[in-house]
């Protein structure tokens, strides 16, 4: 079984990843982490992210999370030009491949759960990345380090998902390969 393959019903509160971890019931927008932190809310979905709307700053549709009824086995994310940024194909294993990130491989591998099942590690560019949970957050940070900070972190408020990403995770070249681990730990599929 998968903790994280679980999915987020509307009106109700988030399951934690984690299995047996807890997760906080977020009600409002929560404050920035920092003045100049950056946000994006997936929007416009029902049970699933799957199909929704990536909203940036000013509001602006930045990116479109697709998965079509007739090849529900594929989920492609495009930016506002129509680019492909990310594809998953979701059988017989999950995979992804995300432009400039990683090339094709399998999500477990990509999103791979620590041996203590703590928290999700990530490659991007050749530094490991750790998706944990803290303080009712799914949050970022670099794996070795000597004090972690945290870079981005996943939230889950109504009708929503958003994601919050620091200027100095922007700047580490995190920012598609966040909204992709965003989709893939709040999609409910089983990414193992």
């Amino acid at each position: 079984m998968n903790p994280y393959g679980q999915q987020w019903q509307q009106g109700g509160a988030p399951p934690s990843i984690f299995g047996a971890l807890p997760s906080l019931p977020v009600t409002q927008a929560p404050r920035a982490m920092q003045s100049d932190s950056v946000t994006f809310s997936f929007t416009n979905f029902k049970t699933t992210i799957l199909n929704s709307t990536v909203v940036g700053p000013q509001g602006r549709t930045a990116y479109r999370i697709i998965t079509e009824p007739t090849q529900p086995a594929c989920t492609l994310m495009k930016d506002n030009e129509s680019k492909s940024v990310a594809m998953v194909q979701w059988q017989p294993a999950a995979s992804l491949e995300v432009r400039g990130v990683t090339n094709r491989q399998r999500v477990r591998d990509w999103l791979r759960l620590s041996p203590d099942q703590s928290r999700r590690i990530m490659e991007v560019q050749g530094v490991q990345y750790a998706w944990a949970p803290m303080d009712g957050f799914i949050c970022l940070y670099k794996v070795n380090s000597s004090s972690p900070r945290v870079l981005a972190r996943i939230a889950r408020v109504p009708n929503t998902v958003m994601l919050e990403l620091t200027q100095e995770a922007i700047h580490l070249g995190l920012l598609e390969a966040s909204l992709v681990a965003t989709v893939m730990l709040s999609c409910g599929h089983n990414i193992d």
